[in-house]
């Protein structure tokens, strides 16, 4: 099924349409699911009834941009772990955090190391990445040992810590070039990570309307107003918002404009130092202006969860429609970058481990 978040012509509209009414009814019976196809059991499994019903009352023009969840900022603000009085966050800081969002920028690196980190991750720009076999700016952390090193500064693991909890997963990293002339990327958000498949979520909380995940953003050129920093909506990650579909802007391949009642005001530009990071909500609705300039910006992130958290259950393969293509997951695991996985949920694979030794196991 093509489930890519486009505005299609109306009679394609008016075939679909009563093809979700019956899955929207079927779910609701509780009926048996195992003869249907794949894709459709999915559907039926993962799908909220208000994602069905969104796009089934708007005749397929809107739906929401990823599983929906509301979040609510703790009654009482404190770290969620001890960490040494050099990474501790303020209470301040904390309800800073939990009220917009996001946190930075703040101090890991300095220039010098991202200046040489630099020449590294221009040269991995065209690079077939041995763990997915293709060209993909995707966990460059299994196999780029500088990255992995990076990712467990304290500067960074101490911080998400006070956040998340002691024990903590990366399930995910990127590569971010943005050449000179790029356009800007649209506002988005996400959750639970459907965002990228639309039939399952990647990840797999407990509780949708608790904090499961954080994005840790570090900048290896000066992120800057001119060559399109980081923008967020600073209390925009309360909920997650419908989409209209078409409309000028582009999210990669996909096609839509993210509808949220937040006026200007409430936009945060966050210029970055190279050797800096800010650490974020997918929740939080976030976007990057254009690069204007005629130099490239370099970044680099990691998505972290609690070990308590399950990532990609049960998936050999998984799809990322707004990126486009298919991904073998026979290579992937999530990492240990803090504590103990005392929960042992997903497969698991050690940065560490030489690639053509990497043992990847279905914990039980």
């Amino acid at each position: 099924m093509n489930l890519a978040p486009k505005l299609r012509p109306l009679w394609k509209r008016a075939l679909i349409l009563p093809a979700l009414c019956f899955l929207l009814a079927y779910k609701a019976s509780h009926l048996p699911t195992s003869f249907f196809p794949k894709d459709v059991r999915s559907i039926i499994k993962n799908w909220h009834y208000v994602q069905f019903w969104m796009l089934i009352k708007s005749g397929l023009t809107r739906t929401y941009i990823d599983e929906p969840c509301t979040f609510s900022v703790p009654k009482v603000i404190k770290p969620k772990a001890e960490v040494a009085p050099e990474f501790r966050f303020s209470e301040d800081q904390l309800r800073s955090f939990y009220e917009n969002g996001f946190i930075g920028p703040i101090d890991a690196f300095s220039p010098a190391e991202m200046e040489e980190f630099r020449v590294e991750m221009l040269a991995a720009e065209e690079k077939t990445c041995p763990t997915y076999d293709k060209v993909t700016p995707r966990d460059p952390h299994f196999d780029t040992p500088k990255v992995w090193d990076f990712m467990k500064s304290p500067a960074i693991t101490e911080r998400i810590a006070q956040l998340l909890g002691p024990d903590l997963l990366v399930w995910r990293s990127q590569h971010f070039y943005k050449g000179p002339g790029a356009p800007s990327i649209q506002w988005h958000q996400a959750s639970t990570f459907m965002v990228e498949d639309y039939m399952d979520p990647a990840i797999y909380p407990k509780d949708l309307s608790e904090m499961f995940q954080l994005t840790v953003w570090i900048a290896v050129d000066d992120s800057t107003y001119e060559n399109g920093c980081l923008e967020f909506l600073r209390g925009s990650h309360e909920e997650i918002r419908t989409i209209k579909f078409g409309g000028e802007d582009g999210f990669y391949k996909a096609n839509f404009s993210l509808e949220h009642p937040y006026g200007d005001d409430h936009i945060v530009k966050v210029p970055v130092k190279a050797g800096q990071f800010i650490i974020f909500t997918e929740r939080c609705i976030h976007g990057s202006g254009p690069n204007t300039t005629d130099r490239h910006r370099l970044a680099f992130n990691m998505r972290v969860v609690p070990t308590s958290v399950a990532v990609y259950t049960d998936k050999e393969k998984y799809r990322s429609i707004y990126n486009g293509g298919r991904y073998s997951l026979k290579n992937w695991g999530v990492s240990l970058l803090r504590g103990k996985d005392k929960h042992q949920l997903s497969r698991v694979r050690q940065p560490e481990e030489p690639h053509e030794f990497v043992e990847i196991r279905k914990a039980a």
